[in-house]
This record gives structure tokens, sequence and C-alpha cells, in this order.
């Protein structure tokens, strides 16, 4: 494999916002070499775009990063160029002298016989797309879902327990779709921070707010609260709900709550809404950590309460635009909570479990902040946003992250600017197909999720009755289609198997190709992204059955080593042949280097795991073969040997550290 990039800069005589509304709708049916394109969403909701050329040849892009605000766009090939192993791009338009500047940039590997004329393409692709934009075309008009205007009240309820939660509602029309809208608030406020929301929202989604331990009608538990027992709490109100799937909207130290709570249950999520911060104290160092809290508590220490520096908070957060009465209820907020309460918040925001590991976010996720927010500045919340593609992309999982900014504003921008608030957050809900009311898929989109299903049915089937057990018939059942919809999609067993594998070898190559940050951190990341997906119990399943069948279906098992442990190899050594290159390592046949470190991480655990079906293995048990590989692995090619095991040391000790609380908590 091979890595290239194609880089195109030009300054066009138009407005930035004029060619903004032509870039940022992802539609490319203005471009001169398209003949057709279709917009549409996958199953999770990300923004896809499928599009003809003139010689009938079809692709297919998603959408992995949007900020509008920013004027930014990033996106990934899915399908319909031979020879790739990654292709991502990224559109920028900012302002300059009479016009605006276009960088478009894209990152390729691909097979070394077509990496050339693949670049060439793109670049032709790229600067015929720059020379239609001088004139502004226009595209097609994109019919957002309207928001409904609702006419309910907000209903407080409480769910008895130990402890006793206090819970906003609104109710809307009815439709039931199984998951909850659930709003969490901030440290210096309360569920009731959200009516405008719940208000506004509720004709189109199942929308509450949450009253956090201690806060409004809630009441602290018998101990210091921890973020498992929000993450409990939002559990509870899910059951009490009867809700199957959940997006979470925080604002603040419900924002810092949401992503922890994204951390355990990424399986029950179908969006993450993260307003005015992200990661909280959970990258701070301890002795930040410590000041942070001694600084808040030497009031409380002192006898005050929240009511008597409640003013002193207002002037920091509130925005240049916040109304007399917004500042009222911000300040109205923070004097109803309880000494007690807010020192509780504050011990457990201080004292994080781990440091997030944005991988693990396995949804759209969407972030904004005010312009004016001093505590979760543009800035700072922009970087945490594109880490999340970035992490997600290095870990070989799809990325869909869109980052804004509100215009004139703090850090209560729900409060401050309600109907931007509520506007963004309902453009993002109404793209979640298992979110919003009444969501109606596209023909293209309909026959995209069936394929999918029907792969996975296939997927299911191999690994249970292997290639010559597996039954058509029982394919077709288990994807809920008639059998001969399987052979007009994928043309009969043969396709099916084909498919198959090659969705198992592009998830195992991604991860090779993040060259981003240091070496050993790069190392690290591999390892636990191929550790995770290779002692899958699926992917051994599917392993058992290549192997067991390789003497009766030879073919197939040369077609499952070449589309997936030997790209993936390829991969890895393109990945030592550049830090040897860079001089990070040093070695005199990269395909070697490369071997030896195939096999130093998991081919012992695999091996094992191969033959003890009823076994897994714990991240215990993996963190000390991946360790010890890394450790033999650099010592034998890496560039300063000492300073990189001290490097790894410090991630061995702190995945250590962060095990082990986790362990405690439970």
């Amino acid at each position: 494999m091979t890595r290239t990039t194609v880089h195109c800069l030009r300054k066009i005589p138009v407005d930035p916002d004029r060619l903004w509304v032509v870039l940022g709708t992802f539609d490319l049916s203005w471009h001169p070499f398209v003949a057709s394109c279709d917009l549409l969403r996958s199953p999770q909701g990300a923004l896809l775009r499928s599009f003809t050329d003139g010689d009938g040849q079809t692709y297919e892009e998603r959408r992995t990063y949007l900020s509008d605000r920013e004027r930014v766009l990033c996106y990934e090939l899915e399908s319909g160029i031979d020879g790739i192993q990654s292709y991502a791009a990224r559109i920028e338009v900012t302002k300059a002298d009479e016009g605006s500047l276009i960088t478009w940039h894209a990152d390729i590997v691909a097979v070394s016989d077509r990496v050339d004329a693949i670049a060439e393409g793109t670049r032709a692709i790229f600067e015929a797309a720059l020379d239609t934009l001088v004139s502004a075309p226009s595209r097609k008009s994109i019919k957002r879902r309207q928001m409904n205007v609702a006419s309910g009240h907000i209903t407080p309820t409480k769910l008895e327990g130990m402890p006793t939660l206090g819970l906003r509602s609104s109710e809307g029309e009815k439709g039931e779709t199984g998951a909850l809208v659930l709003f969490l608030h901030g440290i210096g406020g309360n569920a009731k921070n959200w009516d405008n929301q719940l208000r506004a929202l509720c004709a189109d989604y199942d929308v509450a707010a949450l009253d956090l331990r201690g806060y409004g009608t809630s009441t602290l538990g018998f101990a210091q609260s921890t973020i498992d027992d929000y993450c409990a709490d939002i559990l509870h109100v899910m059951e009490t709900r009867g809700a199957s799937r959940l997006v979470l909207a925080g604002l603040s130290y419900g924002s810092w709550i949401a992503t922890s709570f994204a951390m355990r249950h990424s399986d029950i999520l179908r969006g993450l809404i993260l307003a005015g911060g992200c990661t909280g104290m959970s990258e701070a160092d301890p002795s930040e950590r410590e000041n942070f809290r001694i600084t808040r508590e030497v009031p409380l220490n002192a006898g005050q309460t929240p009511a008597d520096f409640a003013p002193a908070v207002v002037n920091v957060i509130a925005g240049p635009r916040a109304t007399e009465a917004q500042r009222n209820e911000l300040r109205q907020s923070m004097e109803e909570i309880p000494a007690a309460t807010y020192r509780d918040a504050l011990n457990c925001f201080c004292n994080p479990l781990e440091k997030f590991e944005f991988a693990r976010i396995d949804c759209p996720v969407l972030m904004f902040t005010g312009e004016h927010d001093r505590l979760a500045p543009p800035s700072e919340i922009r970087r945490v946003s594109e880490r999340i593609m970035e992490e997600r992309r290095a870990a070989a999982k799809n990325a869909d992250v869109h980052f804004e900014v509100i215009s004139d504003v703090g850090h209560v921008c729900n409060l401050e600017a309600a109907d931007e608030t509520n506007a963004l957050i309902h453009r993002f809900l109404s793209r979640l197909p298992s979110v919003a009311r009444n969501y109606k898929s596209s023909v293209l989109e309909r026959q995209r999720e069936k394929r999918a299903r029907i792969r996975q049915a296939a997927h299911d089937e191999f690994c249970e009755n292997g290639y010559d057990g597996a039954s058509m018939d029982r394919i077709a059942t288990r994807a809920d289609v008639s059998k001969p919809t399987l052979y007009q999609y994928f043309g009969g067993k043969d396709g099916l198997m084909e498919a198959v594998l090659d969705v198992g070898r592009m998830q195992i190559v991604a991860p090779l190709m993040a060259k981003d940050g240091p070496l050993v951190d790069r190392l690290w990341r591999f390892a636990w992204v191929y550790a995770d997906f290779v002692l899958r119990p699926d992917m051994l399943s599917l392993a058992r059955l290549i192997l067991g069948e390789a003497a009766r279906r030879p073919e197939n098992a040369i077609a499952y080593h070449q589309n997936g442990p030997a790209r993936a190899f390829e991969g890895l050594v393109e990945f030592v042949t550049t830090a040897v290159a860079a001089g990070e390592l040093e070695c005199d046949v990269p395909e070697l280097a490369a071997q030896n470190l195939w096999s130093l991480i998991l081919s012992g655990p695999r091996d094992y795991y191969l033959h003890h079906v009823d076994k897994r293995p714990t991240e215990n048990e993996l963190l000390t073969v991946i360790g010890h590989g890394l450790h033999v692995f650099l010592k034998a090619y890496g560039v300063g040997p000492k300073i990189l095991s001290s490097e790894l040391d410090a991630m061995i000790k702190a995945k250590a550290k962060s095990l082990k609380e986790r362990e405690n908590a439970q």
C-alpha cells in the first residue's frame, strides 16, 4: 500500500457564505463530472451521497465532520474506486480579500500500481469543482424536516427510590420510537433550565430533563455521588420511561456525565449532544483537579452557600446579549442549590474515573458552545470535536461529528439563545432514524439498510453453520427478506461470502493508517483496536469457519487471507516503512519488523481463544500481553528505546489505573 495526498488551494471572487450554501449541503449535483447525486442517511443517521459520473460509475461517500460556522466539511469514500484502502478528504472555506479561499485536501492510501492514477483523478475532480464554483452554481434544495410547534405543558414527576429522582417532561404527539432524548443540566443549574427545549421538541421526540442528585426535586444518595451513580440514574430513567434507545444531551457538567455514559453504554446510545464542554476534569492532572476543587470549596468552608456567590458566577457565564430575565433565571438556578449538593458535585467532577477514549463513542455527535463562553471557549470545543472524529477514524470506526458556535452568547446557550439551540438540536435529532417520530426513509436508504441487514445475516449464518452448511433460506429469514432478494443484491452464496470478508478487511486495515501523534501513541492505539477486532467472538467464529473448511474450500481461505490478513499486513509494513523514514524506527527489512510486531502483540491470545470457544480475554490480560509485546518491539527497533519504553510504561500505568478504578466502582 502507498500513501499520497492531493492538495488544492484556490482564491475565488465569491462570498464565502454564498459558496458554503453550495458546498455545505454535501450535494454534488452541480459538479460538471457528476451525472446524478442522491443524498441519503445511514441507519445510524450519517449523511451519505451516492453519485454517478458520466461513464455510469457509482461512488458513495460519507460525511464525517461538519461545521457551518467554521465552514469545514470532511468526508470519506465508502465505495466506487478499486484499489483504495482509505480515502479521507477535507474542504474548508475561509474569507479572503475580495472573496474566498478554498482549501481542498485528500489523504489517499491505495495499492501501489493504482495510487498515482487515483491521485490524478482526484486532482482533476477538485480542480473542475473549483473552476465551477467561480460562478457560484445552484444546488439542490435540501428538504429538512420542520420542527412542529408543540403545545404541551411541562410535567414534573418523581421516580421514588434512593435517591429520589426528579424528572421534567412535556408530552407531544404520539408515535412511539422507543428512544428517549434526556437532557442533563450543568453544575450550577437544574432540569428547569431545559424547559424551552422540552416545549419546542416534544412534538417530534420523546424528551425529558433530569434533576441530577441533590438538585431540584432529586435527593442525594447516602454516599458521595460517583459518575457510575449518575449512569445508573440515567438507566433507571430509561427503564421507567420504557425506552430501549437513548440520546443524551448535556450542558457543561451534564456534557461530561453524558460522555462518561458513552464510555460505558455506547450500545444503547443513538446520539450525543454536548454543549459547553465534554472532557471536564478527565484530562487534567491531579494537582489541577485538586486546585479546582479547593478554590471552589473555599466559600463553602467559610459557611457560604451557592446563593451567596451566584451573582459572581452569573457574571462569568452570561453572554453579552443575556437579558435581565435570563440573568435572573441563571442566578435563581444557582441560588436553589444546597451547599451539600454543590460540594457533592464538585467532588465527583474532580475525581473522574478515566481519560476519555473517544473511539468508544459509537453514535453521531453534536457539539456546540457559545461564542463568548469563557468556560468552554469555541477553540477548545472545536479541538475536542476534531479529536472525536480523528480517534474514531484511527480506530476503524465511522465518524459523524457536527460542531457549531452560537453567536453572541455565553456558557448557558440553551437559555440565552433558545431558538437557535432548539433549531440546532432539532436538525441533529431529525436525521436519526431510530429517534425521530414518524421518520420516513427514502427508497435508497431502505435499499442500503436492507443490503447491510442481509450481509450481517450472512455473516451470522456462515459463522454458525460454515459455508457449505449455510442455507440461503435461513439467511433470508434472518434478514427478513425474500430469497430472490438475496440473489438480486449479492448474486448468490459466493457473493455473500465475498461481501462478508470485504467488510472484515476494511475494519481491520483502517486503524493501521493513523499517522498523527507520537510513535508510541500510534502503536498503542493500533494494538488495542487490533485486539478488539481479532478477538471479537464473531471474528473468531469466522476465522474458525475459514480454517475449518480450507481443505474443501481453498479458494475461500485464500480470499479470506488476501482480503483480510494480507491487506492488513501490507498496511503494517507501510506503517513501519514510514516510521523508519521518519527516524522513529531502525530496521533493514520492514517486512520482518512488521511480522514481529504482528506476532508479539496478539498471536498467542488469538491462537488460544480460537481453540477455547467459550472463553473471552479480560482487559487486564490483554494489557499484559500488549504491554510486553510493544516493549519488546520498541527495544528491538525503536530509536531511543529507553525514552520510548518510559512513554509506554506511562500508558500502561494509566490503563491499569483506569481498569482498577472501574473495578472498584463496580
